[in-house]
């Protein structure tokens, strides 16, 4: 089993143990969703995924730090995430998902667009809030856990 999947494993039992009901899985388990709430994790030989709606981030172990992976995936669960949706008309052509932190600043997680086709319409914006899922206090345990896997690389 590569890191990445080892880490989606742990991960996805964390999620099954604090959401038993509203996780949804897809493609034989390599892609688990959070309800209807946007978040979702997938992993398949050479990544791991973590995602909000359309925005997501890819971490390769070979590229990538996993230690981000894990802080992506403990932030998406326990902050409030910012969505802003811009509109042309009635249709959305862009969307941005910024996670808050305590310190008032934000993270990007990403921003997915389209090609406006009614460019000549003014443009609007609708900014709406989702709040974390879990306390920090319930995931601290999980997540030194899931960060000493992550800096030793250790299966």
């Amino acid at each position: 089993m590569k890191f990445n999947q080892y880490l989606f494993e742990k991960m996805s039992t964390f999620l099954k143990e604090e959401f038993q009901k509203d996780i949804i899985e897809y493609d034989e388990g390599s892609h688990l969703a959070l309800g209807d709430t946007g978040f979702w994790i997938s992993s398949d030989d050479k990544e791991l995924t973590i995602g909000f709606g359309m925005n997501h981030i890819h971490y390769d172990f070979d590229f990538d730090s996993m230690e981000d992976a894990v802080d992506t995936f403990f932030l998406l669960l326990t902050k409030r995430k910012k969505i802003t949706e811009y509109f042309k008309g009635s249709r959305i052509f862009k969307t941005k998902v910024e996670i808050e932190l305590d310190n008032g600043k934000s993270i990007n997680l990403g921003t997915t667009a389209t090609i406006p086709l009614q460019f000549w319409k003014r443009k609007e914006t609708k900014t709406s809030y989702q709040d974390g899922y879990l306390s920090i206090e319930k995931t601290t345990q999980q997540w030194k856990e899931l960060i000493n896997y992550a800096q030793q690389g250790v299966k």
